[in-house]
């Protein structure tokens, strides 16, 4: 298993977050999904190492996150965080390279850079300032970065909200194709229904009234799970969708 929750618990000041969570998640891609305000963050943090439990045990590629120190968790495992800022006057490029030459691929997986160029739509960006990206530019390359560095879990929030459609569709197709060639594992958070069925192995799926469960998106991204997760009819969902995707984009602008 590449993570593995057990009896984790955690929380801010008094408001619970997750409660004697026990879960194990195989290698691969999995979707975390659910309504706002279940954990999904939390749980990114937590199984990224970022954060640590409150009680429980967190094994990241069968090690305790509570033992790693930071080259050893960075190693292991890069985060792509919601909404992340980077906001440099250095030029993409180098960055790019920077992050190629200093992370963890092996040198037989060194032609990564092109490919990760042309599909994340870099090319025109090379000599731009970060500061000088949009959110969605900043994404792509965001994600980019975390590609580069070549830890052997990717653990990204909602690393798709601001792209076009067709860059949504491709980034994640490009993921899955890597996670089947290199054995990565991605875990990543989107509120995309559509996408979390067509590229992920997995979905995790939070809920308001129960505890996470972890299943086959067939059975998870069903009208009755959803309707439970959600509390919502199954037709309103996708109206959710878009206002969620309507608040992220007054966000970024």
């Amino acid at each position: 298993m590449v993570l593995e929750f057990k009896k984790v618990s955690f929380g801010y000041d008094d408001a619970p977050v997750l409660k004697d969570l026990t879960v194990s998640v195989p290698a691969g891609v999995t979707a975390v999904t659910g309504p706002n305000g279940t954990g999904k963050s939390t749980f990114l943090l937590l199984a990224s190492g970022r954060l640590l439990p409150n009680s429980g045990t967190i094994l990241l590629e069968g090690k305790d996150t509570a033992d790693l120190d930071e080259t050893e968790r960075n190693r292991l495992c890069s985060l792509v965080f919601q909404n992340m800022e980077f906001e440099t006057e250095e030029p993409l490029g180098p960055l790019l390279d920077f992050v190629l030459a200093n992370g963890f691929l092996k040198e037989s997986e060194q032609g990564l850079l092109k490919s990760v160029v042309e599909t994340f739509e870099l090319g025109m960006l090379l000599s731009r300032p970060t500061s000088k990206l949009s959110k969605g530019e900043m994404q792509r390359a965001v994600m980019a970065f975390s590609l580069l560095y070549g830890s052997r879990v990717v653990v990204m929030d909602e690393p798709v909200f601001a792209l076009e459609s067709h860059q949504k569709q491709r980034a994640l197709e490009f993921i899955c194709q890597y996670a089947r060639n290199t054995g990565t594992s991605f875990l990543y958070s989107a509120h995309d229904l559509d996408l979390n069925r067509a590229y992920s192995d997995r979905v995790f799926l939070f809920s308001k009234t129960a505890a996470p469960q972890l299943g086959s998106a067939a059975a998870l991204l069903s009208r009755d799970s959803l309707e439970a997760a959600y509390q919502v009819p199954y037709s309103l969902l996708y109206q959710k969708e878009e206002l969620h995707r309507a608040f992220l984009q007054e966000r970024r602008l």
